[in-house]
């Protein structure tokens, strides 16, 4: 085991996707229940200005309506709040323009494209519709991108011994990109953790292992189970899963061929 004693709560869930439009939807589907779907094609973030959010694209919307939501259900000040974004793909919708553009003689690129187009698009987002200063970072990391985010995101909460809020998202895939990467799925979940004792109630405890390690089986609708297979960012759910299981259940997320995440629901 390479590090110990990093432990931490979650203090508020926000999640959009499939058919869930909350942490508490997502919870449900995780328990199995079928929701109805409202045919909606993307969140309408209220936080970001209305010029802005019809110039957002999906992937930003995503993570900032679920971003809001965790923030609402933390108790936090949102101006207290650094954060963590991740996306495991970025917005291939925007890759696969801009790529298209410059394969073209003209290569004129649509400046609102340009600037969405970059990975910290979400973060700066966010940044500028809540007024936050806090220190915001944007993590990709393909297939581990959970993993190396959750870790990434419980040391800084750690070292800063203050709340964090860690946004996961991904959009669908570009459909010329589609025969190397499956996902079909918009998601998003955001969650504000804090850092905590052993002891305390909901506390898990975040841990590094030399060993290798295969994504957990995850239960819920067929939906969410082909979402979490294909999109990076809802690997995340593997944790969701965690926090509604009982005490000492552990948890081993890939990391790396020879590396892995152990999470440990302590109490």
């Amino acid at each position: 085991m390479i590090s110990t004693n990093l432990n931490f709560k979650v203090l508020g869930v926000g999640a959009w996707g499939l058919s869930f439009r909350n942490g508490a939807d997502l919870r449900n589907v995780l328990a199995g229940q079928e929701l109805e779907d409202d045919g909606a094609k993307g969140p309408k973030p209220e936080i970001i200005p209305a010029n802005e959010r019809r110039r957002a694209p999906l992937s930003v919307r995503l993570a900032v309506e679920s971003s809001w939501q965790a923030v609402q259900g933390s108790g936090v000040d949102v101006q207290d709040l650094a954060c963590v974004f991740v996306s495991g793909l970025g917005d291939t919708q925007l890759t696969d323009y801009m790529c298209t553009a410059l394969a073209k003689e003209t290569k004129a690129l649509s400046p609102t494209k340009f600037h969405n187009s970059v990975h910290n698009a979400a973060a700066g987002y966010w940044t500028i519709s809540t007024g936050c200063m806090q220190a915001a970072n944007s993590i990709a990391a393909f297939q581990e991108s959970a993993s190396a985010t959750l870790l990434e995101a419980v040391i800084q909460a750690q070292a800063d011994a203050k709340p964090l809020l860690l946004t996961f998202y991904d959009a669908p895939v570009s459909t010329k990109l589609r025969s190397m990467l499956k996902n079909e799925h918009a998601f998003s979940l955001s969650i504000v953790i804090a850092p905590c004792d052993v002891q305390d109630a909901g506390a898990i405890n975040v841990s590094v292992e030399r060993t290798t390690a295969d994504w957990p089986a995850l239960s819920g609708t067929p939906e969410l189970q082909a979402c979490y297979a294909n999109n990076p960012a809802a690997r995340i759910l593997a944790l969701a899963a965690l926090t509604d299981a009982p005490d000492g259940t552990i948890s081993r997320l890939p990391l790396s061929a020879e590396t892995a995440l152990r999470l440990q629901k302590v109490s």
